[in-house]
């Protein structure tokens, strides 16, 4: 019989891979472009098939190419992470446009910085003034989206990162239930999710949520990798696909 206060296993964890997967039928010859969905922390590629489903079955998104990816969210910052993914978005059909939710908004902004030629980024609960002060900084991946991260602080002083704002459109999320209205999702701050600080973007939009006599949490949070409540976000979508413009 095993000793009860020893292991049976040890597992040594890795950063996971970094992957770019095809979502659904791909236009091989004269793709529109490319739209590529980046998941958020402690989460994979295919937690947003509902949500790149929903985009697909848009009317205007005939002839784009959808595409969700995978990256390491606890052992790495989001500066590393955007640097183990931009060799694989690179050659994706152009233009891009790549939608972010929650840390996959920040790395996308990151791989902008680093290069990567987009034609309009959408983010959606993305911390990009930091997660809440009350948000612990549990591993490498939460400690670089902090409001105190000196990583995060680089990204949004950038110059160059700066002149792409135009085409940011960024939403947010709040609340409210049995204790009240809350200015966050559980998770990121409005102001925050908003980029109240970056200067001009295209657009900011705030989505809200009524819990009635329920207590939210960070359920909110969750709420933004779920098509059923981000109309605004698929009705900004829609348009960029039409218009093909930022």
């Amino acid at each position: 019989m095993a000793d009860a206060t020893t292991p049976s296993a040890t597992y040594k964890v890795r950063p996971r891979t970094p992957t770019v997967e095809p979502f659904g039928t791909m236009t091989k010859v004269g793709a529109r472009g490319s739209c590529l969905l980046l998941h958020g922390w402690d989460s994979i590629g295919s937690d947003m098939g509902p949500l790149c489903v929903a985009l697909r079955n848009l009317p205007s998104a005939a002839g784009w190419n959808f595409y969700t990816a995978t990256y390491e969210t606890h052992l790495e910052t989001f500066v590393q992470a955007a640097q183990d993914l931009y060799p694989h978005i690179h050659p994706l059909t152009k233009p891009l446009i790549l939608l972010g939710y929650s840390e996959g908004g920040i790395v996308n902004r990151q791989m902008i910085l680093d290069g990567l030629e987009i034609r309009a980024l959408v983010t959606i609960c993305s911390p990009h003034l930091g997660v809440g002060s009350w948000i612990p900084p549990v591993d490498a991946g939460v400690a670089s989206i902090s409001c105190f991260s000196a990583d995060l602080k680089r990204l949004n002083d950038s110059p160059q990162e700066r002149g792409h704002r135009h085409s940011y459109h960024l939403f947010a999320i709040s609340c409210s239930d049995l204790w009240g209205d809350h200015p966050d999702d559980g998770v990121v701050p409005v102001r925050s999710a908003r980029g109240e600080s970056l200067g001009p973007v295209a657009e900011r939009v705030t989505i809200h949520l009524d819990y009635g006599d329920q207590i939210a949490g960070v359920d909110p949070h969750h709420r933004g990798m779920d098509p059923t409540y981000l109309q605004p976000l698929l009705d900004t979508c829609s348009r960029l696909f039409t218009l093909g413009i930022a």
